[in-house]
């Protein structure tokens, strides 16, 4: 439904280039990254309140590139939502649609709908000053979509809530998506709200489009160390490739004592990293022989408390770097862990290890 081909934009001093994905109709697709990597450049561009420099906008086949804000029929939701304090809610879902001389026998059925979804017609004849945060950001939401737009921009709309209100509108907006059939384009930084919500997931570094893809392959195959570090990867090994045969590598770890086939293109001598998600890795009894393709390590464990999940660093006897896992409060208790407890296993598979050059 959107296609970006190519795009490049410019804001004060910093350049967004050689942007190009698409997004099919009804899915959502997450624009993550740290702060300054372009997230909101980019929403801006498709917005149509930046110019672009070069590429191309599409949606639904209409080229946007050029297109004033106005004639591009998006739905947006700001960061700080943009509600207008001096007009009642109500006055505020009807703005957009009556900005754009929308008749009220089009947008009112749509209104009305939206309205019960979201719960909020106790709030029709209040002033947004009198709004909790979580009123607010529905009435947003709703004021977004009540003129029927072909695609919802959402630039961190949730992050000034608390995270069970967060999590709850979450819901929300999966509901109004399986509803309504909405095409979204979500702005975040938060790791967990792009997993949740959306179906694919472009990450930006610096400007540049470092991997796009669906949500899984990028969480657990990152295409490049940045894009690892952004997610905050803390199992990464140097290892040098050692072999090639067609389409694949094998790569020696020296401080994992092994040697790892992974799918890929590299030369022979080349340094890389390996890399292995925490959920990958298992904890095993005290008795257990390595199976075929993983990696055993023994050795003492620290747990971090993450509140229904346990991260549990493994301090290997060998003295090779530390190794993260990631468990529930359920395992940690059947396996009889505590912390600082030594003569703990862990096993690392192959098979679900991945590679990155390191420049």
């Amino acid at each position: 439904m959107l296609e970006i081909e190519g795009l490049a934009a410019q804001a004060g001093g910093f350049r967004l280039q050689g942007i190009t994905l698409q997004i099919g109709e009804g899915e959502c697709h997450a624009v993550l990254g740290p702060s300054g990597s372009g997230k909101s450049t980019l929403l801006n561009a498709v917005l149509g309140t930046l110019p672009v420099s070069s590429g191309t906008l599409r949606l639904a086949g209409e080229d946007l590139t050029r297109l004033p804000v106005e004639r591009r029929r998006l739905g947006y939701v700001p960061q700080h939502l943009g509600l207008f304090p001096h007009l009642m809610v109500l006055d505020n879902l009807i703005y957009s649609a009556r900005a754009r001389r929308v008749p009220a026998a089009d947008y009112q059925p749509l209104l009305d709908r939206l309205v019960e979804i979201t719960g909020i017609g106790a709030l029709l004849s209040r002033r947004i000053a009198t709004l909790s945060g979580g009123e607010r950001q529905r009435v947003a939401l709703v004021r977004a979509l009540v003129a029927n737009p072909r695609l919802v921009l959402l630039d961190e709309p949730f992050t000034a809530l608390n995270e069970s209100l967060r999590r709850e509108l979450w819901w929300l907006v999966k509901d109004l998506q399986r509803e309504r059939g909405l095409t979204v384009m979500l702005v975040t930084h938060d790791l967990t709200e792009a997993y949740v919500l959306a179906d694919h997931i472009t990450v930006l570094i610096e400007g540049r489009q470092e991997q796009t893809g669906d949500k899984r392959e990028v969480f657990n195959r990152p295409a490049s160390l940045a894009v690892a570090r952004f997610l905050g990867l803390k199992n990464l090994f140097p290892a040098t490739v050692v072999g090639t045969a067609e389409g694949r590598i094998e790569a020696h770890c020296p401080e994992l004592g092994l040697n790892v086939g992974l799918v890929g293109t590299a030369t022979v001598g080349e340094a890389i990293m390996i890399g292995l998600r925490p959920e990958s890795v298992a904890l095993r009894d005290a008795a257990h022989l390595p199976r075929p393709g993983e990696c055993l390590l023994r050795g003492t464990v620290r747990l971090v408390d993450l509140g229904s999940e346990v991260s549990i660093h493994l301090h290997p006897e060998t003295g090779g770097p530390v190794v993260e896992a990631v468990a529930s409060w359920r395992v940690v208790e059947r396996f009889g862990l505590h912390d600082g407890q030594a003569g703990v296993s862990m096993a690392l598979p192959k098979e679900r290890m991945f590679w990155v050059r390191t420049q």
